[in-house]
């Protein structure tokens, strides 16, 4: 695994997305009918004045429970650089996932676990099931994760992510800050449109205050 910490990072990041995409669900489910999302595409596009140019993309495939099952991270030329496939125990608790980096012909893992704090807890493993690194997951009572601590192999604390939700689950901002107090690129996000279930399919990116990114989703769902 050549880039371990920067695809750690970044699955961590990803894996919030179905928090936010279940909080809509829950509460809207009083009100239309039950929608089970098979699959979601993003694009972001890096903003430069008024031009638009395609950074990176995902895409995730869900079972008819709901369940994310693997994830495609695509880069700038549209090539295929990350395969993530999520593992569950019998009773479908997430439990880790087998990941292979472009070039890779051995998977990498990561572990899935609630610590003795009640923390849930997602770890990056090496070949010989070690730890490398570590991340720790805080919520709030709305059960969104507004805290993300972050350690290496030898349990040395390396950093946070901060998160900020609305009411609907929906990140409006975040900040990452190292293991000397120093924060990193402040973004905040404008959510422009959502689709018939209340999934944002449209979203503005700033970082800094600076217009960043626009962020697309397609979102398709089982036929009920």
């Amino acid at each position: 695994m050549k880039n371990y910490a920067k695809y750690f990072l970044l699955l961590m990041l990803i894996s919030s997305c179905k928090k936010e995409l279940q909080s809509n669900k829950n509460e809207k489910s009083s009100e239309m009918i039950d929608f089970t999302i098979s699959k979601i595409e993003e694009e972001n596009f890096d903003i430069a004045d008024i031009d638009y140019s395609f950074k990176s993309g995902t895409i995730e495939n869900f079972d008819i429970e709901g369940k994310s099952i693997d994830l495609y991270w695509i880069d700038k030329d549209r090539d295929t650089i990350l395969k993530f496939y999520r593992r569950y125990d019998k009773n479908g608790n997430l439990i880790g996932a087998r990941y292979y980096e472009e070039g890779d012909i051995k998977p990498s893992r990561d572990t899935v676990y609630i610590n003795a704090e009640g923390h849930k807890v997602e770890a990056s493993l090496n070949g010989d099931g070690k730890v490398i690194w570590k991340m720790t997951i805080f919520t709030d009572d709305n059960d969104n994760p507004v805290l993300k601590r972050y350690e290496n192999g030898k349990g040395d604390y390396r950093g946070l992510d901060s998160l900020f939700f609305d009411d609907n689950g929906r990140v409006i901002k975040g900040f990452y800050e190292n293991s000397k107090g120093r924060r990193y690129s402040i973004k905040t996000y404008n959510y422009l449109e959502s689709d018939k279930a209340g999934n944002w399919i449209e979203r503005m990116m700033y970082v800094n205050d600076t217009l960043k990114q626009r962020q697309l989703r397609r979102i398709t769902y089982y036929d009920k």
